[in-house]
């Protein structure tokens, strides 16, 4: 096998590792926003909600199935936060595969002595439709903002709500805590611009970086 047949091996395999993290990525989006939906739900009409969830989880059991409303709630807060892991790892993977795939179809171009084997890479991102800008802001930016926005309010009015701190309680505050530093994890590294930006006018925030990068290597 010579070089240009391996990299062309290796640049088929690459792009079907993308498309199956592409596939997952999506429908955990949807799984997520049902699961962001269901906070929401649980924030606006909680009796009604519990209530509804109750009676899905017996049913699709086909058995009576007797929990309790807090047990529901941290049980759904434990679906959010690992369908936000989940989420995050496929499209962060998918990201740098586009990266990749360009570097493979440079190497590709130049072995071939051509210049129009970029599909994934320039010709991809030559004037790049404005309405595929505004969809990516949507679920890259507006979307894990909407996220955040919902999960703050939900934990606060569960603090609002107990008279005195429970394992329940503590329970649910650790899952919003986990999931908000997942959140703007995903944000800064989904957003290299912006991260580019408050690296270069807040020092902070590139001390504060470079800490964390040095720490979470060696755990």
């Amino acid at each position: 096998m010579d070089k240009l047949d391996l990299l062309y091996d290796h640049y088929k395999e690459s792009n079907t590792l993308r498309l199956e993290a592409q596939g997952r990525r999506n429908k955990n989006f949807i799984i997520l926003c049902c699961l962001e939906a269901v906070l929401f739900w649980i924030l606006i009409r909680p009796e009604i909600a519990f209530s509804s969830l109750l009676t899905g989880i017996s049913a699709a059991l086909g058995t009576l199935f007797e929990l309790g409303n807090e047990t529901i709630q941290t049980l759904v807060w434990t679906l959010v936060v690992y369908m936000l892991i989940r989420y995050c790892q496929d499209t962060l993977y998918v990201e740098r595969q586009y990266k990749y795939l360009g570097k493979i179809e440079k190497s590709i171009s130049n072995e071939l002595d051509v210049s129009v084997f970029d599909r994934e890479s320039d010709n991809y991102l030559y004037e790049f439709p404005m309405v595929l800008n505004f969809i990516e802001l949507f679920y890259k930016m507006l979307m894990p903002a909407i996220f955040f926005v919902i999960n703050i309010v939900r934990i606060v009015q569960e603090w609002y709500a107990f008279d005195h701190i429970t394992l329940v309680l503590l329970c649910d505050t650790v899952m919003f805590f986990t999931a908000s530093i997942i959140i703007w994890f995903y944000f800064f590294e989904i957003h290299s611009k912006i991260t580019t930006w408050c690296k270069k006018h807040i020092p902070l925030v590139d001390k504060i970086a470079i800490g964390l990068r040095k720490v979470l290597k060696e755990v």
